[in-house]
């Protein structure tokens, strides 16, 4: 009789830690993957990751002086993520910040923060929840954003890259995409924002510096399904 408890004991210890190995920490594999994923380039890149306390925000800083940027505590303010790009190629190639209301691109003029001089940049910030979290490091600040909805991640086997989605029904599509690993493609991170909301503020497309390419609406295989008229900027974060 103790020998049947004992082996019943250990056949439930064995599910126990079977189901352990196979929790998913996002709520779905390909969230998982794509958490996986963007850690390891986080890992590999530890110079170009800060935090700022001030916004409880984590960041990853990009060539040319771009940065995502994800939350510590989604409940902490209304910016969960954040894209973060210099505005000046875009104010010399026409664009009047003063008409960007309503376009999910904010404007923040060139200030001081924390004894740090800041350029004039383009924002689009996103709002996950208000739900108070409490991260332990970068990693699981992302893990819990995910968390609370993964479906905001997808998969993009053509080119090995993950799309998070930064926006909402009806509204312009800004995405960040990243590898699903270093050096496997010919981008690492890439940004892609809706280019009509800049064109109609008096961008001219034609005079665009800092790397920035315009692709025309329609189907394209580094894009999932149907893009509208976008503007593209891919990172090589690889040594």
């Amino acid at each position: 009789m103790k020998n049947s408890v004992f082996s019943m004991m250990a056949v439930i210890t064995a599910l126990v830690l079977l189901a352990g190995c196979n929790r998913v920490q996002t709520g779905g594999r390909e969230s998982d993957e794509a958490l996986g994923a963007f850690n390891a380039i986080v890992k590999a890149n530890q110079d170009r990751k800060g935090y700022h306390d001030a916004l409880k925000h984590w960041g990853l800083s990009l060539p040319g002086g771009s940065k995502f940027e994800w939350t510590k505590d989604t409940g902490a303010g209304p910016i969960d993520f954040a894209m973060v790009i210099p505005a000046e190629p875009f104010i010399k190639a026409g664009l009047d910040v003063k008409r960007l209301d309503g376009t999910g691109y904010v404007f923040q003029a060139a200030k001081v923060e924390g004894g740090e001089s800041l350029p004039d940049l383009l924002l689009h910030p996103y709002n996950v929840s208000d739900k108070k979290e409490n991260a332990q490091g970068s990693e699981d600040a992302l893990r819990r954003i995910l968390k609370q909805k993964n479906s905001l991640v997808q998969y993009h086997g053509d080119v090995h890259h993950y799309q998070l989605s930064l926006y909402n029904e009806g509204e312009p599509p800004f995405e960040v995409y990243w590898t699903e690993q270093l050096g496997l493609d010919d981008a690492d991170i890439v940004f892609a924002i809706p280019a009509d909301p800049l064109t109609a503020a008096g961008l001219d497309i034609a005079r665009l510096d800092g790397n920035w390419f315009y692709l025309a609406a329609g189907q394209d295989k580094t894009q999932m399904g149907m893009n509208p008229n976008q503007l593209i900027n891919a990172y090589i974060l690889t040594k």
